[in-house]
């Protein structure tokens, strides 16, 4: 079982789409994610670089350090990832557990 985080599974579920990663040195990566690790490092195909000073040049293939990246633009269609689902069940969860213990702590007052 991963013990990766949500925003990790995210990346994960994004390999074989389209994505934007701007790198802490301000350079900008687009194409198709071919691979992700827990760390955030990624392999991308057919890539579009877009340097600081707005130079852009064509890469058939990167391998960016995830240590580096300052953020990853994903794609709308990653909104109904099945991620977001257990995120939405667990939350549902503990709010009816919350409610549930408040309402034991009012009724041992009274």
């Amino acid at each position: 079982m991963s013990t990766a985080g949500i925003p990790i599974k995210l990346l994960f579920e994004a390999e074989g789409m389209k994505v934007t990663v701007e790198m802490k040195n301000g350079e900008i990566y687009r194409g198709l994610l071919v691979t992700a690790e827990d760390s955030m490092n990624m392999t991308m195909s057919d890539v579009v670089r877009t340097a600081r000073n707005g130079q852009v040049s064509k890469i058939p293939s990167v391998y960016l350090r995830g240590s580096s990246v300052r953020f990853i633009a994903l794609p709308e269609l990653l909104k109904s990832a099945p991620v977001f689902k257990k995120v939405a069940t667990l939350k549902k969860k503990a709010e009816m557990e919350r409610q549930a213990a408040k309402s034991g702590a009012k009724r041992k007052r009274e």
